[in-house]
């Protein structure tokens, strides 16, 4: 454990104004709590539906979030960042020689409908995350063999020294469903999915809300408290800000910054800016023109001006981005450590503008979330940026799902997209962000560097954290260089929450803590 101790990601709080406060961590509830009571129905509103249910099929968070109320992996990112903790599994030990790892499956530990979790579902479920077409199978790349030498020890053996390997398998992907799916197919049982999470899935209506129920099973004596949790579908900003104020929903997942002073004004509304790992991002498809040009891609993210990002769209809650890792892992390279910084520059821009395939100007398209006021706020200033550059941006409007859809399938010429680490480890985002083998084609960018590929193997198979930092300063500064994105800020996860709720809290990873969330009439 002391190893892991060494390696632990090391989270950094952003800076927030003064109606905002980092607030939260694992079995605590808020300051404004008196003694939990079970029972109630939470409703929280999002812009966006999810796509699946199985963990092996998703990469965007909002199927993750979701899914990490219903199921649990072996271990879990603990709430400050520092490290991982038991979940499924209690224990974990590491051979001497760093290939074998050893996990013992908690005391009476069971899946939702009470059917107890033995070694045999976690091999399988592991298994099924290291398939090649699943999107995060390469956080179990390092494996080489699973072994279940009794129901309730599984040993994982890496084909060398993997110093991820505890915060990989806490990665949502890697969580626990029963063997074979209990009898059924994958696209079943994705439709009635069982877990050991603190909620049960308990229906679906596509394009409108989730709806989880407690799980009774939960290892956690008493807990969640919640009776349920709808999860709704309202894709305007506004109309999610004023059923919040209404009642009829009682947390908003990300609230447009535009209606947060307002909202922080109300003495029915909570509003609370967590610390964050959240980098975003204006991706561009390098698979095809024009943006397959390196000076065209470098043009338009020298245009754009991260501080007017910050101002017009964070209202100064976020921090301009200087490299694509976030600043929460201590893999970020420091600005002193990345030649030709990318940055606010007309003139850079201009220069690399002349070199590229729209020297004499032209007319590009940039995807939008519809009713999404930040995105669209967002894209006027580029558009106005990049007019000085005599390229014309046609914003093309998308539901939520469409939009996803045309990014992850490669149709698109520039697109906002974001990410938060799931896992403690910086190989995760290192890969997903840079890896075009890392689950997203590169933040959807198409983008396949095999050095960038390689440096992230060598990192993740050595304890040393000054190589690993050696290794990891290399591969930001080959994105940099080669600009498959723009990293446009970081910024806390907002959120808005009627005062009759207590124990919320989100962490560093994204997703939220519904487990000692509890609700007043």
């Amino acid at each position: 454990m002391k190893h892991m101790k060494r390696i632990a990601a090391a989270f950094a709080t952003l800076v927030l104004i003064s109606s905002f406060g980092a607030c939260g961590s694992r079995g605590s509830a808020s300051s404004d709590s008196n003694t939990p009571v079970r029972g109630g129905d939470l409703v929280m509103v999002r812009s966006g539906d999810a796509t699946s249910m199985l963990p092996t099929a998703v990469t965007d968070n909002t199927d993750i979030w979701v899914q990490e109320l219903i199921y649990e992996p072996l271990l879990l990112p603990k709430a400050d960042g520092s490290g991982v903790q038991p979940a499924v599994a209690d224990k974990y030990e590491q051979s001497s020689d760093g290939l074998s790892w050893t996990f013992h499956i908690r005391k009476g530990v069971k899946f939702s409908d009470g059917t107890p979790i033995t070694s045999a579902d976690v091999k399988f479920s592991i298994e099924q995350a290291s398939k090649d077409d699943a999107p995060f199978s390469f956080t179990n790349s390092s494996i080489a063999d699973i072994e279940t030498p009794s129901d309730d020890s599984v040993v994982i053996k890496t084909n060398q020294p993997w110093s991820p390997l505890p915060s990989d398998l806490a990665i949502f992907s890697n969580a626990i469903v029963p063997k074979d799916y209990g009898g059924k197919s994958a696209e079943e049982f994705a439709k009635h999915p069982i877990g050991s999470g603190p909620f049960v899935f308990k229906e679906w209506k596509k394009g409108q809300q989730i709806k989880l129920v407690r799980n009774d099973n939960y290892r956690i004596s008493g807990k969640p408290y919640l009776d349920s949790v709808t999860i709704k579908v309202v894709s305007d900003d506004n109309t999610r800000t004023l059923q919040l104020q209404g009642g009829q929903a009682q947390v908003d997942e990300y609230p447009p910054y535009s209606s947060v002073r307002t909202l922080s004004k109300s003495k029915t509304v909570r509003v609370k800016g967590f610390t964050s790992s959240r980098v975003d991002y204006l991706s561009f498809n390098t698979a095809k023109e024009p943006f397959n040009d390196v000076h065209l891609r470098r043009a338009i993210s020298y245009a754009i001006d991260r501080s007017a990002l910050n101002k017009g769209v964070l209202y100064g809650n976020g921090e301009p981005a200087k490299a694509y890792l976030t600043p929460a892992l201590w893999a970020h390279a420091k600005d002193k450590d990345i030649k030709d910084l990318i940055g606010y520059n007309m003139d850079k821009a201009k220069e690399e503008l002349a070199k590229s395939k729209l020297a004499n100007g032209g007319t590009i398209t940039l995807l939008v979330e519809s009713g999404n006021a930040d995105q669209n706020t967002m894209a006027q200033i580029i558009q106005n940026s990049l007019s000085k550059l005599n390229l014309s941006v046609k914003i093309k409007q998308m539901d939520s799902s469409a939009k996803y859809d045309a990014m992850r399938g490669g149709n698109f010429d520039m697109g906002f997209s974001y990410c938060t680490t799931d896992i403690v480890d910086p190989d995760e985002i290192i890969r997903f962000v840079a890896d075009y083998n890392g689950g997203s084609k590169a933040m959807y960018s198409q983008y396949n560097n095999k050095e960038i590929s390689d440096l992230a193997d060598k990192a993740a198979s050595t304890s040393d954290q000054d190589k690993r930092q050696e290794y990891y300063t290399q591969i930001q500064q080959i994105w940099n260089d080669d600009s498959p994105a723009a990293a446009l800020f970081y910024s806390p996860s907002i959120y808005a929450w009627t005062s009759n709720v207590h124990g919320f809290s989100v962490y560093p990873t994204g997703n939220y803590d519904l487990v000692n969330t509890w609700m007043t009439k």
